[in-house]
């Protein structure tokens, strides 16, 4: 394309080249519409399209949350009841969402086939142009909220999907703190109302107001439109301009975000949470000191990025050491945001008290003072800009397509009509900051945009048992209230409402509108998977693997330690070992200096520990504590020497510390664990008949539990210094360990000169392997919350009934996922979602998340046998099903993830032939393959294992489905 040329309405009017991603970016404007479009032209086949609104809510009854979810049920061109579940069933995305933010809404897709990629562009377009919902209340009533009674002596209920998202949203402390310190920081603008929608406010929505919001936002003047990757740009922009803006005439959209008037003096506030009636009350407390900052560019906010890493992030982080050594939290962290028109920078302490809250603001600002009026240390700085720089350079986003990184950073800019492109470049600001580090830029900036800013907040969220059944009374209350108030017609009127909604939701779409999403041919799949090459060889008696990958300078490392060497007993303090390496202290440093030396000269440095099974051994698996470290190339003698420092130096002797991180973890697990609740469930019920998630489970519930009971008794700490030395010299020994390298031919050379002289001081002692022993006990278990929704999961082992694992049962995870439970639990009983699990190794688990049910869905599973008899599809839809499947089994493989994969099919001995075989079975898979499947759910529900996470007066009232009743936080 052309500069200030026109094609098919678009006129180009910049083309920049950006060298940082190797690509050209195009901005365009559609001069009938008035819609905004940017083009990135790279070498990339993971293609990414996505359409975003600026969406500011006025209130927080979620009307932007809902209308996301709604646009997707049903368009124009696509009537069924959801073409997004559609798509998801019998697509090849490698992503496919929509998110709400505070002020925009974005619909991002991305794939690497074109046919699919345009499928996916259509469905969307058509979705958030010519939505169902603007003329149709149900699909408000089913994603959103709505009454519900079933019969005039039942009980006036809220139901929706939304509803209970936030619910569940709103189940974790975090979330109410943020809440509170954005409506206390931005009482005048949108910033201050949740725009995801507050549970007790979202039934103020009307149908009216979510149309007006509707026709105010969603229009092309209005949209912000991305492409990327190597495809006929020219043929898309004719395609949408055809189809879709030649359609609408440019409007004025008064959408603009206004500026929150800065505070002259901040603000302290305070509010009370719900917990458990079991649960402690001490050291419950949080706080959040927040400031708002004025707009910043590129180079400001990387800067901004820089400090937050220095000052909070690392464990040298001296902001962080100030507030924890003063006794205020035990958990210190903080982020920059600069995703508002406003950014802001946040400092959140967990594991506190109220009567600390006082002392919050005085210690940071006067940590602060004094790290600006002595000079911040350079060493931290540079290595806190060495880790921010690898990270932009390595450009990894765990899988997700990269060009849905690059539009989602871009739009921080394009949404506030700011230059979207220049947060693609860093190389320019890179050079700016390098040269601030021998000057005073960064104090500069702390002492203008946080020591000298009266737009600011400290918010404290306090426990208060009973505080959620007294406000679940008072729903109930109101809804009794409402309900005396209703005339006998009015209460028919619900009742009938709620019978059609439940028809319409029971109904399935007519074969006519399934047909009308566009559907790829099996023609389309292959059977085929890249056989990722690894090589071995040996350094003295260990063996080192060989992934050739490039890796644009980057080595991954990865020390593989195997822990058949410990008892069940010892799995603790490995777990323990595992969350504490690389923070305490070694022989020739403080842990500050080894934080420092880490961010120096890695890219990153962790320790996990995970079970890898074997292929189709229900009962064998590898334990494995895995130390992964990367780096540029030119710091391999850098990696090498950090990691046999941390192995084989630590130490452990200093108690102080040791609490400090054990503190520091629990805090982290209390605000984090009720979001994890579908993993606590799954291990938690696959536990009682599986030995390697009993294993897994070890370093998960069962790890919070043992942390909790450690911080309550300070004096059982004592014993950990020895014990933590003693697991580290059984683990990290030469002959036990295997070791991964991923990059090119002469960097993997290089590697092996440098491991030959390590290796060998390490321990070479034989010690004994198979001692690792998992016990296991039938205990269906209620984990208690103060939470609003649940997490159900039943599930067991289906080799224990004869049955085996295969491709079949894939397609049955997609057909539960987007059929069934979606219908089932999502769409009629108004939870978030529900998934379906069957592993290699037998374990079967359907879980669902944030649901008001617990009952019905426990019924819903058992049934599921009954569905599976006759369960009888057209073969175009079976064709879908197959195709969704097959892009579950095709995720995008980056140089970072192709060692981890490589070393996963190494050690559980899995034959290249057998994964292909199995998604030959996929492809191959018929209806009777899945109605066959009914005698496998059906053994293994009569089993009867179940955990339920969740509300505590729920759970109790249902007491007698469970052997033991326990609360999540101690």
């Amino acid at each position: 394309m052309d500069l200030h040329k026109v094609y098919s309405g678009f006129l180009v009017k910049r083309i920049e080249k950006i060298s940082e991603i190797n690509g050209i970016a195009y901005e365009l404007y559609h001069k009938q519409s008035g819609a905004r479009l940017i083009y990135i032209d790279v070498d990339d086949t993971n293609k990414v399209f996505s359409i975003s609104f600026r969406t500011p809510p006025k209130d927080s009854t979620g009307v932007a949350h809902i209308m996301e979810h709604s646009v997707l049920c049903g368009s124009r061109k696509f009537p069924l009841k959801e073409p997004f579940v559609e798509l998801v069933k019998g697509s090849l995305n490698t992503f496919l969402n929509a998110m709400t933010y505070p002020d925009k809404t974005m619909y991002p897709v991305a794939s690497k086939n074109d046919k699919d990629f345009h499928n996916l562009m259509d469905v969307y377009l058509d979705a958030v142009f010519y939505p169902r919902v603007a003329e149709d209340p149900e699909i408000v009533m089913q994603e959103g909220w709505h009454y519900e009674m079933e019969t005039p002596n039942d009980d006036l209920i809220y139901k929706g999907v939304v509803l209970n998202e936030m619910k569940g949203v709103f189940s974790s402390a975090d979330s109410i703190l943020e809440r509170h310190m954005m409506e206390t920081l931005f009482p005048d603008t949108t910033y201050g109302v949740e725009s995801g929608g507050d549970p007790e406010v979202i039934p103020q929505l009307t149908y009216e107001n979510f149309q007006k919001f509707y026709r105010e936002y969603y229009h092309p003047s209005n949209s912000y439109i991305f492409l990327y990757g190597a495809m006929d740009i020219e043929a898309q922009l004719q395609f949408i301009n055809d189809e879709y803006l030649s359609h609408f005439k440019a409007i004025t959209v008064h959408s603009d975000i206004p500026l929150q008037a800065p505070f002259s003096e901040g603000k302290v506030c305070s509010f009370p949470y719900g917990i458990g009636s079991e649960d402690s009350e001490e050291n419950k407390s949080m706080h959040a000191l927040t400031y708002v900052l004025p707009e910043m560019n590129g180079e400001k906010s990387l800067a901004f990025e820089i400090i937050t890493h220095a000052l909070l992030t690392s464990p040298a982080a001296p902001l962080k050491k100030a507030l924890v050594q003063a006794g205020i939290g035990s958990d210190v962290s903080g982020y920059y945001l600069d995703s508002l028109r406003q950014p802001i920078w946040n400092i959140s302490i967990t594991g506190s008290n109220m009567d600390q809250q006082k002392q919050v603001e005085t210690v940071v600002e006067n940590t602060l003072r004094e790290l600006v009026s002595a000079g911040l240390d350079k060493t931290m700085l540079e290595a806190s800009l060495n880790n921010i720089e690898f990270s932009l350079r390595e450009a990894d986003f765990g899988g997700r397509p990269i060009g849905l990184a690059y539009n989602i950073r871009m739009m921080d800019n394009w949404l506030y009509d700011n230059d979207p492109i220049e947060l693609l470049r860093y190389e320019n600001i890179l050079s700016t900051l390098r040269k601030g580090l021998s000057e005073t830029y960064f104090e500069d900036l702390i002492t203008d945009a946080i020591l000298q800013n009266t737009h600011k907040a400290l918010v404290s969220i306090y426990p208060e048992k009973g505080l959620q059944e007294a406000k679940e009374a008072e729903e109930k209350e109101k809804l009794a209230a409402i309900k005396a108030k209703m005339t006998s017609d009015e209460i028919e009127h619900v009742i009938a409402t709620t019978k059609k909604l439940h028809a319409r939701q029971a109904e399935p779409d007519s074969p006519e509108a399934l047909s009308s999403i566009p559907l790829l041919d099996l023609s389309d799949l292959s059977a085929d998977i890249e056989d990722i090459e690894r090589r071995e060889s040996y350094v003295g008696g260990t063996k080192v693997h060989f992934i050739p990958t490039f890796a644009k300078g980057i080595n991954y490392t990865g020390f593989y330690f195997k822990l058949d060497c410990l008892t069940e007993n010892e799995l603790f303090y490995a777990d323990l070992l595992s969350d504490l390496l690389g923070r305490v202290d070694t022989t020739a440093m403080s842990y500050t200096d080894l934080a420092n030396d880490i961010n120096l000269n890695l890219g990153g440095f962790n320790a996990d520990i995970t079970a890898i099974g074997k292929e189709n051994d229900r009962d064998k698996f590898v334990p494995l504590m895995i130390i992964r470290a990367k780096a540029l190339h030119s710091k391999l003698s850098e990696l090498t020497r950090i990691i046999h420092t941390i192995l084989q130096e630590s130490e452990f002797t200093n108690v102080a510390r040791l609490h400090e991180l054990i503190s520091e973890s629990k805090a982290i697990w209390d605000t984090e664990a009720f979001r994890r609740g579908n993993t606590i469930v799954t291990q938690r019920v696959l536990a009682q008949v599986s030995s390697i998630s009993k294993f897994r489970d070890a370093g998960n519930l069962s790890y919070y539990q043992k942390i909790s009971e450690l911080v309550k008794q300070p004096d059982a700490l004592s014993h950990l210094p020895e014990k933590l030395a003693s697991i580290a010299q059984k683990l990290f020994r030469a002959n036990n360990v295997e070791i991964m390298f991923v990059g090119e031919e002469h960097e993997f050379d290089s590697f092996l000169t440098l491991l030959e002289p390590m290796l060998a001081t390490w321990n070479q002692d034989e010690l004994p392997v198979g001692k690792l022993a998992m016990t296991q006990s039938f205990v269906n278990e209620g984990i208690l919350t103060s939470g609003k929704v649940q997490y159900v999961g039943k599930g067991g082992n289906f080799k224990d009934h004869g049955f085996v694992h295969c491709g079949a049962m894939s397609v049955l995870e997609t057909i539960l996922r987007y059929e069934y439970l979606w219908i089932r639990v999502r769409v009629q009983g108004g939870a978030y979602g529900a998934f379906a699990n069957f592993y290699e190794n037998g374990n079967m688990i359907f879980c669902s998340y944030r649901d008001p049910n617990l009952m019905k869905t426990l019924d819903t599973y058992d049934e599921l046998a009954e569905y599976l008899k006759t369960f009888t599809i057209t073969d175009r839809e079976m064709r879908k099903y197959i195709i969704g499947t097959m892009s579950g089994l095709d995720l995008p493989m980056t140089p970072a993830l192709r060692g981890p994969r490589a070393m996963g099919l190494y050690f559980s001995e899995t034959h290249l032939e057998n994964k292909i075989n199995f998604r030959k079975e996929v492809i191959a898979c018929t209806q009777e393959d899945i109605r066959n499947l009914s005698q496998v759910v059906h053994a293994v529900m009569a089993d009867n294992h179940i955990c339920v996470m969740g509300n505590e007066q729920t759970i109790k009232e249902t007491q007698e489905l469970f052997d033991s009743l326990v609360p999540l936080q101690q």
